[in-house]
């Protein structure tokens, strides 16, 4: 396994960018269910849930390998991020 790099590939940022993802997707597919739309928005809307979908599900796959590699490996390696002021 190669090391993770903090905010952008490590476990913790994985499973935040899955979470953010899907409340992004709750609200759209709350604003179809419940809000009165004119078409020109119902459409736009629908556009923007099938790529949170998309977005999701390759999210998934992501962390499910991600998960398999650190499963299998044994090994959860990650630079350490220094940081400007202690």
């Amino acid at each position: 396994m190669k090391p993770r790099i903090p905010n952008f590939n490590t476990l913790s940022t994985l499973i935040d960018r899955l979470s953010i993802e899907n409340v992004k997707l709750a609200h759209f597919e709350n604003a179809l269910e419940h809000d009165q739309l004119p078409a020109v928005e119902v459409e736009a809307l629908k556009r923007k849930v099938s790529v949170q979908r998309e977005m999701i599900s390759a999210l998934r796959e992501e962390l499910v390998a991600f998960m398999e590699d650190a499963f299998l490996s044994g090994r959860y390696d990650y630079l350490k991020e220094e940081r400007t002021f202690t």
